[in-house]
């Protein structure tokens, strides 16, 4: 089965070493606290304020839009769009029963699924019209869509042949299913330009990151260990996660050349990346211990190595509490959850 690397949906990853694999050694950063930035809270309209209710925030563009998901008292879905002056609207797919809203671009047009007789992706124009979409084959809808600039959509289904398989959807409505190279199973988690990242099980029966180009041709890199998540910016850098002989889960750049750079948080034994900007910072999360019984936290990698860890306001500290970065944005700013200790989720937005 294939491992869900989507920490965004507040989802443990748990990636064991299957053999003995190659050392890696991760660079010890210079490590600060709070470094002149400023963090605040919001919650969706409706959120509702029981356990494993609230405002789940995912995804946001270059203007600062974010966009997510509210669980209400009743555990109904549905999107929000939260404006830059702090403006917050409900978004529905037209007579869905249930709403999840993902990633949105720079253009204003919303990727998210919902729920009917069938699950299905649908875009939504900054307009108001909304298209739906089910790659052919679909049995259930995997982990979260993701949208580029350009307009194409990347995600993952579970086919009816059981076997999870990656698709990509042109803005001209092509869509193209797809798995690595003489691998199986295969996950997608973001799309720059065309160029969909993610990871698959390779050949060498470990889950190998992967940049697969708008014309289909594939760059497979770390093969031999296991890899949780693959993002790139538009200068061609990728950032991601993988895991380290002994259970831990460390941080990984790739220049374009294919040079690979390793990085973690002291004190860490589960760091995910969950994106890269065109500066070149890297956003994520990291815990003390591989299960969050002590709660998340977030960290931001700086262009020069150095990195800033950081705790939205109101996080718990318990089993699955604290705080979830889920993507960050060309100015450098954050968004993503935060639970806190009575396991309510909120939203949060970091500004440098």
């Amino acid at each position: 089965m294939l491992l869900n690397s989507s920490l965004r949906s507040s989802k443990v990853v748990r990636l064991a070493i299957l053999a003995i694999v190659p050392v890696f050694l991760a660079l010890a950063p210079a490590v600060c606290a709070g470094q002149s930035s400023s963090i605040i809270t919001f919650d969706g309209p409706g959120a509702g304020t029981g356990l494993d209710q609230g405002t789940l925030a995912y995804g946001m563009n270059s203007k600062g839009t974010i966009v997510g998901t509210v669980i209400s008292s009743n555990r109904k879905t549905y999107g929000f769009i939260r404006q830059t002056n702090g403006k917050i609207t409900k978004l529905e797919y037209p007579g869905a029963q249930y709403t999840s809203v993902y990633g949105i671009n720079d253009s204003g047009t919303i990727v998210g699924s919902y729920s009917g007789r069938h699950d299905q992706v649908f875009l939504r124009t900054a307009d108001g019209k909304f298209t739906s979409f089910a790659p052919s084959g679909t049995q259930f809808l995997e982990g979260f869509p993701v949208i580029d600039n350009l307009g194409n959509v990347a995600g993952t289904i579970l086919t009816t042949y059981d076997f999870f398989e990656c698709y990509v959807r042109t803005s001209d409505g092509t869509i193209t299913l797809f798995a690595g190279p003489l691998g199986f199973d295969c996950e997608v988690t973001g799309i720059v330009n065309g160029t969909v990242t993610g990871f698959y099980g390779a050949p060498t029966g470990y889950y190998a990151g992967y940049l697969r180009a708008p014309d289909g041709t594939f760059t497979v890199f770390l093969p031999n260990v296991q890899v949780a998540g693959v993002y790139l910016n538009k200068n061609g850098t990728a950032a991601g996660s993988f895991n380290l002989p002994g259970g831990s889960m460390d941080g990984f750049l790739r220049a374009t050349d294919g040079v690979l750079d390793y990085f973690t948080v002291p004190g860490s034994v589960l760091l995910y990346v969950t994106g890269i900007n065109d500066s070149g910072v890297v956003a994520g999360l990291w815990a003390t211990d591989p299960d969050y019984n002590s709660g998340g936290h977030g960290f931001q990698r700086f262009a020069d190595g150095t990195i800033d860890t950081f705790d939205a306001p109101g996080a718990g500290t318990g089993f699955f509490q604290g705080t979830f970065p889920s993507a960050i944005n060309k100015a450098g700013a954050i968004t993503g959850t935060v639970v806190d200790s009575n396991n309510v989720s909120h939203g949060f937005l970091l500004t440098q």
